[in-house]
C-alpha cells in the first residue's frame, strides 16, 4: 500500500483493512462533527477544532474508490463464476455444435475437394433391389476393367427389401422410390422381382428399340421379357447377367441379376460399350 493510500486511512481515522461499510460511517460521522463544529463557530461559541472538509473529502475520494474498484472486481468474479455454473451445460452443448458443425464443414470441403479431383463418370449403374451386401465400390472398379479406356463408372447400389416387416424397411422402401425418381443412372441391375415390377411401369427401354442401332449377340435364354401396362404381349427389356464375374466380391444373397437400360438416347453409345462385354462375359 502506498504513502499516500496510508494517509488517507489516518485522516478517516480507521485501519487499512477496513471495509466500505466502515469507510461510509466514517466519513458521515466526520462530516457532522465538522458542521457542527462550523455551526458552533459561525455562531461565537467555542468548541473542538473543525475537521478539515477538503482533507476528509480527498482521503474519503481515494479511499472509497480502491474499495469500488475491489467491489466491482469482486462482483465481476462473482457473476462469471454463476454464468458458468449455472450455463455449464448450455456451454458444453454449444462447444460440442461448434465442433460437428466445423465437422460437417470440412467433411463437406473434403468431399468437394474429392469431386473436383474426381475424373467424370463415362456412365453411371444403379444395382437396384434386395442387394443388402452389395458393395458400390468393388461394382465400379470389376465394371472398369469390362471398358479400360474409361477412366470411372459410377455405381450406387440402393437396397429394396423383400418384405415390410418393419418401420425401417417401410423408410427403405420409400428412399428406393425417392432414388428411382431423381436419380436416373444409365443401365439397372436388378433382382427378378424388381425387374418385374419396374419393366411394367416403363422404367425401362425395350432392347428392340436400343439395339436397332447396333444389334447384339444374346443368346435367347438369357432374354427377359415381360409385358408393360399399356402393352399387349411380351416384349424384352432385360438380360440375365447371373454369375458374371463382374460380381466377384460382391454378396448377391442368392439373387439372380437382370441388366435394364434406362439411358437417353445421347449415352446409347457409352451404354452399348459396357453392355456388350458384360453380355459376352455372362457364362
Amino acid at each position: 500500500m502506498d504513502e499516500q493510500l496510508k494517509k488517507a486511512y489516518e485522516t478517516l481515522g480507521l485501519p487499512t483493512d477496513a471495509d466500505r461499510e466502515q469507510v461510509e460511517n466514517r466519513y458521515f460521522l466526520l462530516m457532522k462533527r465538522a458542521k457542527a463544529a462550523k455551526s458552533r463557530t459561525e455562531s461565537g461559541g467555542e468548541g473542538e477544532e473543525a475537521p478539515d472538509l477538503t482533507e476528509i473529502n480527498q482521503a474519503y475520494n481515494l479511499v472509497l474508490g480502491i474499495e469500488t474498484e475491489k467491489n466491482v472486481t469482486v462482483q465481476k468474479q462473482t457473476k462469471v463464476g454463476h454464468f458458468f455454473y449455472y450455463y455449464k451445460i448450455h456451454l458444453i452443448v454449444g462447444i460440442i455444435v461448434v465442433i460437428m458443425a466445423s465437422y460437417f464443414i470440412k467433411e463437406g470441403i473434403d468431399k468437394r475437394r474429392e469431386a473436383a479431383n474426381t475424373p467424370p463418370a463415362n456412365l453411371s449403374v444403379s444395382m437396384f433391389g434386395n442387394f443388402f451386401l452389395a458393395d458400390e465400390t468393388t461394382l465400379s472398379a470389376n465394371l472398369l476393367k469390362l471398358v479400360p479406356e474409361w477412366q470411372r463408372v459410377k455405381s450406387t447400389v440402393v437396397y429394396v427389401p423383400t418384405e415390410l416387416k418393419s418401420p425401417q424397411d417401410i423408410a427403405l422402401q420409400q428412399k428406393s422410390v425417392l432414388m428411382l425418381m431423381t436419380e436416373k443412372s444409365e443401365l439397372y441391375i436388378v433382382d427378378e422381382k424388381n425387374f418385374e415390377s419396374l419393366a411394367a411401369q416403363g422404367a425401362f427401354i425395350p432392347l428392340d428399340d436400343f439395339l436397332k442401332k447396333e444389334p447384339l449377340d444374346v443368346p435367347e435364354n438369357k432374354i427377359r421379357k415381360t409385358q408393360g401396362e399399356k402393352e399387349s404381349g411380351l416384349h424384352a427389356y432385360g438380360i440375365d447377367i447371373t454369375g458374371n464375374p463382374v460380381f466377384n466380391g460382391i454378396e448377391l444373397g442368392g439373387e439372380h441379376t437382370i441388366v435394364a437400360i434406362r439411358a437417353k438416347e445421347d449415352k446409347w453409345d457409352d451404354t452399348f460399350k459396357l453392355l456388350k462385354p458384360l453380355v459376352s462375359t455372362t457364362p
